[in-house]
């Protein structure tokens, strides 16, 4: 009996299977890299009662690392003018409620409600149209 053809080949394919799981988990950032893995192969078999034929049964099964566990924080407050409850993730050295540079560059808004290129600070007007209240003054003319 040869083990690479048991079960017209399906033992050593189950084996494979097994051996790349072990490996990709292994591999796997979010597992324990010092936890041990293991693959324990079973081969049954249950003869008849005049003992000339045995039904035999193969199977591979993998013990992998679990994924190892993550801590986070979480800011938590209710809006008292509408009643909903906010839930925002902390981030390192964030302050809860502080705008990131992300959110500031994604909002690209000024205060005022007018929009602006976040790389100069400038605000940008539609085309064609002045700046309202405000005055250019021509800097080359003398007074």
């Amino acid at each position: 009996m040869n083990l690479e053809t048991l079960a017209n080949g399906a033992f050593s394919v189950q084996v494979n299977r097994a051996l790349k799981e072990v490996a990709e988990n292994i591999q796997d950032p979010n597992t324990d890299a010092s936890a041990t893995r293991k693959i324990t192969v079973a081969i049954t078999f249950k003869p008849n009662k005049d003992w000339d034929f045995v039904a035999t049964s193969v199977q591979a099964k993998t013990a992998l690392a679990p994924a190892v566990g993550t801590v986070t924080a979480l800011s938590m407050g209710k809006d008292l003018r509408t009643g909903e409850v906010d839930v925002a993730e902390v981030t390192t050295g964030q302050i809860p409620g502080q705008m990131s540079i992300e959110d500031a560059q994604a909002a690209q808004v000024s205060a005022d409600g007018r929009p602006f290129d976040a790389d100069t600070g400038e605000i940008l007007e539609p085309a064609g149209e002045k700046p309202s209240g405000e005055r250019i003054v021509d800097m080359r003319r003398k007074a």
